[in-house]
């Protein structure tokens, strides 16, 4: 069955490949002679993202010939590009000279790579002035005529400061590896860049392909069905009765929502984040600001370890230097580094004996929440810390005692237990700011998710548990909504149980939900508001569950306040309107309104109410938002420029052109191509590995569109409204992306997921309905569902594990974490 699949894949893959033009662009041979210092171009992280602080590159002339020099002042992912051409199925050995300046130690330093592969040379860090050679062995793909040999600072999910300067590159072909030396594959990933806005990709000719078989099946199903009406294993649908829907919980309900959710819960919080992290610190406001710290004893020191707090921006990229303690009893430069990260713990590598260490503020505004030493031959900082001040302002903020007095937050290899990672940066940052009246550092999102974040620091403490917890919370709390979305879409218990079972082992919800960022309550509340919509179209025969207007009023609210957390959640309010305006129409028709008998009266009190639904109460809740942002100190916090905001927001998605080894298609998000690779651990243990990616559980997934196919036939031909109402928020969740053409991750198909669940749900039951001997099949879907949970849960939480077993995870070339 494997062979199968994975054959099935290889032929969609190969489907998908973009076809290039027949012209090719003439490059030079890697024939191991040094690359001069022409053609080569330059990849900025920074830049392409639209950062203000891009690194500098330049080509300097020195007594050992042209140099290759980086300056990073923030941190980035920036390298010199030079495209070779090579022969397939070769080894290869890159190799360069390299030599840095306050390069930082806990993200990736100088090396030699190739262009959207992770695989590369050892990194340098920290300063030396000495040429150190830098090789990468590595083998071309089988049809690989070309490669991006790039030399940096920095890499993916590891952004880095300093300069860092290249010389005598080469790549040249060998035909052995020395003895220990690991061979990397230099055939990037196949990542397909988002298709030109009104261009039909083959991706979208795959899905269209795949929905066409699903329909085909269900049409072929029908026709056996009706062939076969004297078996007595099946019910038709038509003849199936509508069951009677369900007015309230009971106990069996509320029983299988609570241990679902139990495990969810238990599952989601285990391994979420470490409960310490450094919280105090010492903020200076002079240049020049020193602090001694007393050691205690003469020690031989290996790392210094700091952990920067969070200030205004002013603050970023605030220069230290330390200085050691020599036997004359005076204080020699040791190591200097910006403050360009907040959050994690990092490190400069040092090789002293001393009894004393003085930091000094260079330049002032930054945050400094703790330091810490650790002796030669040790994992654990040194204890019997003693501060001695300096010459310190009075205007300081926080006491210098504050740096040691966090020691037991302390992690030798610092990791997602004790720091940010992925998109924490901006979101549990912004959300730290807007408790302590900060002017927030990220403003391309609305602020009710980053609110939410900051009730679970308000209450935790600013630590990886306290800014991650709300999320993992509502992230458990999709479960039971699920179940009470299935049961009141298919009024069976059974059912209801299937569609939250699948998403308690959706590999997208659980990585989604356990990082900092703002995606899960968006998904949430557009969940929240179909599930009151659906109230609008009770079976034939019955009346509506509620008074519509409240109904509408609710929906409105759920609506607001998704808005408030991520505009993803506009695009059900389309879907929204539209759904409410066939309800309207349809109950035109039925009340048979004329203009002597109502008609004008009926429609203006349904357009009052959607107005103050769809309009009044979502735009209040969506400006109380920015209640914080309007109460913050200083000038540029008033309504307009609120309003400035939005404008802002709009142009930054907008016009967001950049590049990214993880970005994907809207077309290929279905198929589960390609991964969101968020967070991989440094300093492990040999042959260990520690990875968060967020992708889909293949056993939904894959099943997803034929059975979305399906559900749209079983829509149309029983005329099933409320499966209708599934369909519309699927299709105005995944439609929109197909125009957009700007930077997309797999991650974007998260609001669709919910939906797709229930399409799934609805194909299982029909098929039983048919035939239910097939509830054995569906009981085995399930476990399979399960299964692969399981199996993958070790690089969907961060649990570390052998590199191999990693490895045994990678079924498909665009699989890569």
């Amino acid at each position: 069955m494997s062979c199968v699949v994975r054959t099935f894949i290889t032929m969609l893959l190969l489907l998908t490949t973009t076809v290039h033009s027949a012209e090719e662009i003439q490059t030079p041979p890697a024939d191991g002679r040094p690359l001069s210092e022409q053609q080569w171009t330059q990849y900025d992280w920074n830049a392409s993202t639209g950062a203000t602080r891009a690194a500098r590159f330049e080509i300097v002339q020195g007594k050992d010939g042209a140099l290759l020099q980086i300056i990073a002042e923030t941190p980035n992912d920036a390298r010199f590009v030079r495209e070779l051409s090579v022969e397939p199925d070769t080894v290869y050995r890159l190799a360069c000279l390299a030599r840095s300046e306050n390069v930082g130690s806990a993200a990736r330093g100088a090396g030699i790579s190739v262009a959207e592969i992770q695989d590369g040379s050892p990194d340098i860090k920290g300063s030396s002035n000495n040429w150190q050679l830098l090789e990468l062995f590595g083998k071309t793909g089988s049809d690989q005529k070309k490669l991006s040999v790039t030399v940096g600072i920095g890499g993916y999910g590891s952004l880095n400061s300093g300069m860092v300067q290249f010389r005598d590159v080469t790549v040249e072909k060998v035909s052995s590896v020395p003895a220990g030396i690991r061979v990397a594959s230099l055939q990037p990933p196949a990542v397909t860049a988002p298709a030109p806005v009104g261009r039909v990709h083959t991706g979208g000719v795959v899905i269209a392909a795949l929905g066409c078989i699903g329909a085909l099946l269900a049409w072929w199903g029908s026709i056996i069905r009706r062939r076969n009406s004297d078996i007595g294993e099946r019910v038709p649908d038509e003849t199936v009765p509508a069951a009677a829907p369900v007015k309230k919980l009971e106990l069996g309900d509320v029983t299988v929502m609570a241990v679902l959710s139990a495990a969810c819960l238990i599952v989601s919080l285990f391994n979420l984040g470490g409960h310490l992290a450094p919280e105090t610190g010492w903020q200076s406001t002079a240049a020049g600001e020193s602090v001694t710290i007393n050691l205690g004893r003469e020690v031989d020191l290996s790392r210094i370890y700091y952990y920067c707090g969070i200030n205004n921006s002013s603050g970023d990229g605030s220069q230290y230097s330390i200085a050691a303690r020599n036997p004359a009893g005076a204080f020699v430069e040791l190591a200097s580094f910006n403050k360009d990260d907040v959050g994690v713990w990092k490190y400069s590598e040092v090789a002293v004996r001393t009894s004393a260490v003085r930091l000094t503020a260079d330049t002032p505004g930054g945050r400094f929440n703790e330091i810490a030493f650790v002796e030669k031959g040790s994992r654990i900082p040194l204890t019997d810390l003693k501060i001695v001040e300096g010459e310190l302002s009075g205007a300081d903020r926080g006491k210098t005692k504050n740096l040691i007095d966090e020691q037991s937050s302390f992690e030798y290899a610092p990791s997602f237990q004790t720091g940010f990672y992925f998109d924490e940066i901006y979101h549990a940052r912004t959300a730290w700011e807007m408790l302590h009246r900060i002017e927030p550092y990220e403003t391309t999102h609305p602020p009710l998710g980053k609110l939410l974040i900051s009730s679970g620091i308000a209450v935790f403490g600013m630590n990886p548990f306290g800014w991650r917890v709300v999320g993992a919370l509502f992230g458990v709390a999709l479960v039971p909504l699920m179940y009470l979305f299935g049961l009141k879409l298919f009024r069976n218990r059974y059912y209801a149980f299937c569609a939250a079972f699948l998403m308690m082992v959706e590999f997208m919800r659980f990585a989604q939900s356990r990082v900092a960022v703002i995606d899960v309550y968006g998904v949430f509340f557009i969940l929240l508001m179909y599930y009151f919509i659906l109230d609008l179209f009770p079976e034939k025969g019955e009346g509506p569950r509620r008074n519509t207007n409240l109904t509408l009023l609710l929906a409105g609210i759920a609506f607001g306040i998704g808005a408030a957390c991520k505009w993803i959640a506009l695009y059900a309010g389309c879907g929204m309107v539209l759904l409410v305006v066939l309800r309207t129409a349809a109950e035109l028709r039925q009340r048979n309104y004329s203009a002597e008998h109502g008609l004008a009266g009926f429609l203006l009190r349904r357009i009052g109410i959607c107005l103050v639904a769809f309009g009044v109460l979502p735009a209040l809740i969506y400006l109380s938002a920015f209640l914080p942002y309007l109460a913050l100190p200083g000038p540029g916090h008033d309504l307009t420029d609120v309003f400035r905001l939005q404008a802002h927001m709009l142009n930054y998605h907008r016009t967001l052109q950049a590049t990214h080894p993880f970005s994907s298609p809207w077309w290929s998000w279905p198929l589960d191509l390609h991964p969101m690779w968020m967070y991989t651990g440094a300093g492990l243990p040999d042959g260990t590995a520690s990875s968060i990616v967020s992708f889909g559980n293949p056993a939904i997934f894959w099943l997803g569109i034929p059975a979305v196919a399906t559900a749209a036939f079983l829509a149309l031909r029983n005329r099933d409204a409320r499966l209708g109402v599934v369909l519309t928020a699927l299709v105005c969740q995944y439609l929109p992306w197909v125009g957009i053409n700007r930077l997309a991750f797999i991650y974007h198909f998260f609001s669709t997921v919910p939906f797709l669940i229930l399409c799934i749900v609805a194909t299982l039951r029909s098929a039983e309905l048919r035939c239910p001997r097939f509830r054995a099949v569906t009981w085995g879907y399930l476990g399979v569902a399960a299964g692969l949970f399981i199996l993958f849960y070790p690089v969907l939480s961060g649990l570390q594990v052998s590199q191999d077993y990693v490895a045994s995870l990678r079924w498909f070339p665009t699989w890569f974490f």
